[in-house]
């Protein structure tokens, strides 16, 4: 929570004020919504909704496609003039916000804003592979990130020791 408030202001002091807010489902939605919270405490009023992508391994294909899904409401509504800023938790390798601004700008065309800005609390520069940087960002890190919601790929001992909020549920179910 603490660098979703620090990214919020960093933002909030540069001046930038985005119509639009798309926060990229899963971890960037509650950094999205601490963004979008503060913005309007402070009078900034935004529209803001979350999209999600998804890695996609065609049939006898061995790479792998980011899919976008959920920019109907965006595409509907944004405008040229607007300006939008995209958050997701980190910025890994970039693909799947490079995958967010290709189907913006394929879709929206000539309604794509003219300012569309990126932000994450935390930068892994050495794994981007992209030429795509977040505007804003409170961490650089290539430390492997394991966020407080994530359970996926932990042991029962690691959640018992590292997530109390859910240890007696897990032993009371588990």
């Amino acid at each position: 929570m603490d660098s979703s408030i620090q990214l919020a202001e960093k933002i909030y002091d540069s001046g930038f004020r985005p119509d639009f807010i798309v926060a990229i489902w899963r971890g960037g939605t509650p950094v999205g919504i601490v963004v979008q919270e503060l913005f309007e405490y402070f009078g900034v009023s935004t529209d803001h909704i979350a999209i999600r992508t998804s890695y996609y391994t065609g049939l006898n294909q061995t790479a792998r496609e980011v899919k976008v899904h959920g920019l109907e409401y965006l595409i509907k509504h944004i405008n040229a003039p607007n300006s939008l800023l995209i958050i997701d938790d980190v910025f890994d390798s970039g693909n799947s916000i490079k995958a967010a601004l290709d189907k913006i700008r394929s879709e929206a065309r000539l309604n794509t804003p003219h300012d569309i800005r990126i932000a994450t609390p935390y930068f892994k520069p050495n794994k981007n592979k992209t030429t795509l940087r977040p505007d804003y960002f409170v961490h650089e890190t290539d430390e492997w990130l394991v966020f407080p919601h994530e359970l996926k790929g932990l042991t029962k001992e690691e959640i018992r020791e590292h997530k109390p909020w859910v240890k007696e549920w897990l032993e009371k179910h588990y």
